[in-house]
C-alpha cells in the first residue's frame, strides 16, 4: 500500500514513526523537518514547539485508522516536560546555524562574483574608447574577487565555477580562469603583487576572441582550415586590443600572448618549450585548459572528469607540479561537482573537510528545506560516501537551480 501522510495529534507520537513537522527548517531544533522518532527526548523536543499536530506517515489501512483516532482533552495534556537538550541535539543546532550562517557567506560571494562580471563587460566595452577606464574596472574586479579569497575563503569562490556549464561565454570563462589561477598561484605562494598581474592576464586572455565570428566560435562541425587558423590568431589579436595604458604591461601581454603554449612545444602561437614559458603563465594554461573542460562550449566534463583528463592527456604538456597542486587544491571531487550519495541524495561538494581530500562538506537536496537554507554538512556526520559524480544534463532544473547549477547565467 502507498505510504500516506497523517495529521496526527502531539500526544499520539512514538518511537519509531516517520514524522514531517509543519514547520520551516530553522523554526526547530532538528537537522532535518522529516525524520523518523529515535527515543522519547525527540517526542518532548517535539511537544516543546507549540505544535497541535505533525504529518506521520503511515503504510496500511489500520495504522492510519488508529492514528487519525483524535484524543481525549486529558489523553492530549499528557505530555511530558520537555528534557534538557543532549549534546548530539545541541550539535545538531549548532550545525543548523552553521550552515545558516554558511549560506549567507555563499550569496555574498555570487553577488561579489556577478558584480566581478558587470566589471569586466564594462572594461571589455571600454577597450578601445578608454584603456584606462578599462585598466580601472578589471582591477576594481581582481580586488573584489581577492577581498573574496581573503574574507570567505577559497571553497565557496570555488563552487561557482562550475555554475554556468557551458552558458556563460568569454566574461563567465574570464573570471573562472582568474579565479582558479589566483587560488593556484597562492598555494604556489606566488606573491600578490604577482597574482594581480596573472588575475588580469586571466581576465583578457581571451579577449581577441571578440573579434571572432560567433559562427565560427559555436560552430559544432569541425573547423575548416581558414576557421581554425582564425580562431588560432586570437591571442595575436587580443595583443593588439591591449596596447593601451597599464593593460599593456609586458607582463600581462606575455601571458595573453602565451596562454596556448604547451611545454612540449606543441602549442600556438610560437611553440614555445619549457622554461621559455614563464611560471605565472603556465599557472594560466592550466586554469584555462580546465574550465574550458568543465564550461566549454563544445567539451563539457565533470570536475573530477577534466581533472583525469588533464593527467591522463596533457600530463606532458602542463607542469607536473602545478597539475599536482590544483589536485591537492580541489581535491579529487572539485568545489561544485554533482553527486549522488551512498543512501542515494543529491548533493554538492562544497569543500573537504579537516580530515583530507576524502571528507568533504555538502549542500543536500531536500525539497522540504528552502534553497537558502539547504543543509551544509560533512559525510562524515552523515556516515555517507559519494557514490559517483553526476552530469548536471541528467539532473532537473528544479534540481539544478536548487543546488546553485546554472543560477548565475540564468
Amino acid at each position: 500500500m502507498a505510504v500516506k501522510e497523517i495529521r496526527v495529534p502531539i500526544g499520539q507520537l512514538a518511537v519509531g514513526q516517520s514524522v514531517r513537522l509543519p514547520l520551516a527548517w530553522k523554526e526547530h531544533p532538528f537537522l532535518f523537518s522529516k525524520f523518523t522518532i529515535k527515543d522519547p527526548q525527540q517526542i518532548a523536543l517535539i511537544a516543546n514547539l507549540g505544535l497541535e499536530y505533525v504529518f506521520v506517515q503511515s503504510r496500511s489501512g489500520t495504522e492510519a485508522s488508529v492514528l487519525a483516532t483524535p484524543l481525549s482533552k486529558t489523553q492530549a495534556q499528557k505530555v511530558p516536560p520537555p528534557p534538557k537538550p543532549t549534546e548530539a541535539q545541541l550539535q545538531q543546532q549548532r550545525q543548523r546555524q552553521a550552515s545558516i550562517e554558511y549560506h549567507r557567506q555563499i550569496r555574498k560571494v555570487e553577488q561579489a562574483y556577478v558584480k566581478a562580471l558587470d566589471l569586466l563587460r564594462s572594461a571589455y566595452a571600454h577597450l578601445n574608447s578608454s584603456p584606462d577606464r578599462a585598466f580601472a574596472e578589471a582591477s576594481s574586479a581582481v580586488e573584489l574577487l581577492l577581498e573574496q579569497l581573503d574574507t570567505h575563503g577559497q571553497e565557496p569562490v570555488l563552487q561557482l565555477l562550475a555554475a554556468n556549464q557551458g552558458n556563460g561565454g568569454l566574461q563567465f570563462h574570464a573570471i573562472n580562469v582568474c579565479i582558479l589561477s589566483m587560488v593556484l598561484a597562492r598555494a604556489a605562494g606566488i606573491d600578490t603583487a604577482e597574482i594581480r598581474l596573472l588575475a588580469l592576464a586571466a581576465l583578457f586572455h581571451d579577449v581577441g576572441k571578440r573579434r571572432v565570428p560567433d559562427s565560427i566560435l559555436n560552430k559544432r562541425l569541425a573547423l575548416t582550415k581558414a576557421e581554425q587558423s582564425f580562431v588560432d590568431a586570437h591571442p595575436k589579436l587580443a595583443l593588439e586590443m591591449l596596447k593601451g595604458a597599464a593593460l599593456g604591461h609586458r607582463r600581462i601581454r606575455e601571458m595573453v600572448a602565451n596562454h596556448h603554449e604547451m611545454l612540449d612545444g606543441s602549442g600556438y602561437p610560437q611553440g614555445l618549450k619549457g622554461d621559455q614559458i614563464c611560471p605565472l603563465t603556465q599557472m594560466l594554461i592550466i586554469a584555462n585548459e580546465y574550465d574550458a573542460l568543465v564550461n566549454g562550449s563544445h567539451k563539457q566534463l565533470l570536475p573530477n572528469q577534466a581533472l583525469a583528463f588533464l593527467f591522463k592527456f596533457k600530463k606532458d604538456k602542463l607542469n607536473p607540479d602545478y597539475l599536482q597542486l590544483l589536485v591537492k587544491t580541489l581535491g579529487i571531487y572539485p568545489p561544485g561537482t554533482l553527486v549522488r550519495l551512498s543512501d542515494g541524495t543529491l548533493a554538492k561538494i562544497m569543500g573537504t573537510d579537516t580530515g583530507g581530500a576524502l571528507s568533504y562538506r555538502v549542500m543536500l537536496f531536500d525539497q522540504t528545506v528552502p534553497r537558502r537554507e539547504a543543509p551544509v554538512v560533512t559525510l562524515e556526520a552523515l556516515k555517507l560516501q559519494v557514490e559517483e559524480a553526476v552530469k548536471p544534463q541528467d539532473l532537473e532544473t528544479s534540481v539544478l537551480d536548487y543546488l546553485g547549477i546554472s543560477s548565475l547565467t540564468g
